[in-house]
């Protein structure tokens, strides 16, 4: 409801004494002076009524001291699980883990790899054991360093592959050796199959293919070689 106008009080006039007009009650002066409070009273409530539609409100207007009252700033800063590797480990400790592997190719050191993520510092190491007419196997690695330290974005990078590997089919393996999560990944390929795995912020990817890469494996012995290299890298990383 809109607040009406203030109430106006004007002058009060003095009533006329009583008896016979022109006659003055005996025993009485001339009539007592009136007192502006009302006046006074009046207008102060009618100010009151235009400032805040109430007295505490117009308390409260006139009390401010000018300063708004501002929100406590919310901080944009990421935060997740510091990155627990700085490093990937060599070849040849992850192959000193499994028995009658093939011979291992010249292995690749750690080096730049590409992606859409720039919160991290992204580096591959690769390594291969082969030989004619034998199962081979590789072993891949990827490590998420984070650019700025405690934002967990390292970790975040690597869990999406294997997460993505489980949204497109993939089984998840219950425990191995240290991994925070491993998967035995959907191939379209009857030659080949593939274990994908993340341990802090470090994701692997091993593959074991058969004699012939253009024929078909034995799938239960292929996943338990590639289940072999899996744990070989996984306790390797430590």
């Amino acid at each position: 409801m809109q607040p009406g106008p203030p109430y106006q009080q004007g002058p009060q006039q003095p009533f006329p004494p009583q008896g016979y007009p022109g006659y003055p009650q005996p025993g009485y002066g001339p009539p007592p002076k009136k007192s502006n409070t009302g006046l006074i009273v009046g207008l102060v409530l009618g100010a009151v009524v235009l400032l805040g539609g109430g007295g505490v409100a117009a308390f409260l207007l006139l009390s401010d001291s000018g300063s708004s009252p501002t929100a406590s700033p919310t901080s944009s800063k990421k935060s997740g699980p510091p990155d627990k590797y700085t490093s990937m480990p060599g070849c040849e400790k992850i192959g000193s883990k499994v028995r009658n592997l093939p011979p291992l190719e010249t292995p690749k050191g750690e080096e730049p790899a590409s992606t859409s993520n720039d919160e991290i510092t992204y580096t591959r190491s690769s390594c291969s054991w082969r030989e004619p007419n034998a199962p081979s196997a590789s072993v891949s690695m990827y490590l998420s360093k984070s650019k700025e330290p405690g934002s967990g974005a390292g970790e975040a990078w690597a869990k999406a592959g294997v997460e993505n590997a489980v949204t497109d089919g993939g089984v998840l393996i219950p425990t191995m050796a240290k991994s925070t999560k491993a998967v035995h990944t959907k191939l379209d390929s009857p030659s080949q199959c593939q274990i994908k795995f993340y341990q802090g912020n470090v994701e692997g990817e091993i593959i074991v293919t058969g004699p012939d890469p253009s024929g078909t494996v034995n799938q239960t012995v292929c996943k338990e070689n590639a289940l072999k290299m899996a744990r070989a890298t996984s306790e390797a990383i430590g």
